[in-house]
């Protein structure tokens, strides 16, 4: 008897476990007029009895501007407990633009498919940053962030409550992007020489803002309470 009570109460974990999501929403500002819809989902899960953590990104344009310019994005990230990339995925579609990859792991190295271009284990995105400082968890000062292939040197400022964080993306030479044409919001946050802002409440770690401009362009997403 005792033993199977230990199961259930083992059985119970897992599916806790397996189970856990956090959501939060965000309404996208574009020259500040509310365009589009933006939910974070991360959940924890476990791949071959390793736990992970899995973030998605899903943008959606509002009903009026979803007749003038239609943008339906989801980009999914799955991290180890040093929040390596293990995966990421991009569906993203707008007018003229549409973008669709992911990755793969081959011996342990994470590939983009049909690709010799590596996510090296010591590289973040965009993606795993703002989970990483919604987490509370601490950034280096620097660090290596990748985008479709292109790297950028990136330096972290932040204030002394860290509840606003800058980031300075600066684009080495010599890679080349797995595909043309981005998507616009992707586009903005990596405008070369723009500003971005991201404003995190102190007690919860909850992301609050994030500003991402260069000079009159200025895209934001404002936490939906």
């Amino acid at each position: 008897m005792e033993i199977a009570k230990n199961n259930i109460v083992s059985i119970i974990i897992l599916f806790s476990l397996l189970l856990s999501n956090d959501e939060y929403r965000y309404k996208i500002k574009y020259f500040g007029i509310h365009v589009a819809n933006c939910s974070i989902e991360n959940s924890d899960t476990l791949v071959d009895n390793k736990s992970l953590k899995k973030i998605i990104f899903n943008v959606k344009t509002k009903p009026f501007f979803d007749f003038l310019f239609p943008i339906n994005n989801r980009y999914s990230i799955i991290l180890n407990n040093n929040n390596r990339i293990l995966s990421f995925s991009k569906n993203t579609k707008q007018p003229k633009v549409e973008n669709f990859f992911k990755t793969k792991i081959i011996n342990n190295r994470v590939f983009y498919t049909d690709s010799n271009i590596e996510i090296l284990p010591n590289y973040y995105n965009i993606f795993s940053v703002l989970y990483i400082i919604m987490s509370g968890q601490e950034l280096p000062e620097h660090i290596i962030v990748e985008r479709e292939g292109l790297i950028y040197n990136t330096s972290i400022y932040f204030d002394d409550k860290k509840a606003l964080y800058t980031l300075k993306f600066q684009k080495e030479n010599g890679y080349e992007p797995i595909i043309n044409h981005t998507d616009i919001f992707t586009w903005a946050v990596f405008m070369e020489n723009s500003q971005n802002k991201i404003f995190i409440n102190p007690q919860t770690k909850v992301i609050e803002k994030c500003i991402f401009s260069k000079g009159l362009t200025s895209v934001s997403a404002h936490l939906i309470p």
